[in-house]
């Protein structure tokens, strides 16, 4: 589906899709990165499909921002500010298909853009996303499974210190994406900053 190329847009490098994805916001744009740092979302794509329906007997057209794939089913998403959010017409249409969707097999659900950009969370990713795009080696995991089992968690200064090896940082960043440790995303990644397994991840 494409749409106008009347406002900004570009590409972004997906790392958990292996493709560009086109963004016609920076509100879809800070959307991919969290969704690409979020080890419960399987898969996503932009501008999936267009959704006819009739509301007070007129037939309309709606094209969602995002369809995601959860560990939970499949999401259909519009990308919006609050302010807009509030516009009758988008809280009827909103409305009319969170009851009507699920039915198909999609949820539909409204995303307040202020969410995606608000900090640390955002920032945080970019960082995930910039150091741990590279795959970990077995060896690499097997490292950091045993230093895990005796110390409990990892810490960011030590990663930053090389105690976890030269490719320490990179390391942690990567098992993060892939699911296998999580970090409080809400909080901003500094020295005293914890990697903790996830259940089942390591």
């Amino acid at each position: 589906v494409s749409r106008s190329n009347a406002r900004s847009a570009g590409k972004y490098p997906s790392w958990k899709m292996g493709r560009m994805m086109h963004w016609e916001s920076s509100n879809e744009l800070n959307a991919f990165r969290l969704l690409d740092c979020d080890p419960n979302v399987t898969s996503y794509s932009e501008q999936p499909c267009q959704i006819l329906y009739v509301e007070d007997g007129a037939e309309r057209v709606h094209y969602p921002d995002i369809l995601a794939t959860t560990t939970e089913g499949k999401e259909l998403w519009e990308v919006t500010p609050r302010s807009k959010a509030l516009n009758p017409e988008v809280l009827a249409r909103t409305a009319l298909l969170s009851r009507a969707l699920p039915r198909w097999g999609y949820a539909y659900r409204m995303m307040f853009a202020e969410d995606f950009a608000r900090q640390p969370r955002l920032s945080n990713a970019n960082l995930l996303l910039s150091l741990g795009q590279r795959a970990v080696t077995d060896y690499e995991w097997e490292d950091v499974r045993r230093t895990m089992a005796e110390q409990g968690s990892l810490v960011w200064s030590e990663a930053c210190a090389g105690n976890y090896g030269a490719r320490g940082r990179k390391i942690l960043c990567n098992l993060v994406l892939r699911g296998a440790l999580s970090i409080d995303m809400n909080a901003p990644i500094s020295p005293a900053t914890e990697f903790v397994a996830r259940k089942g991840g390591l």
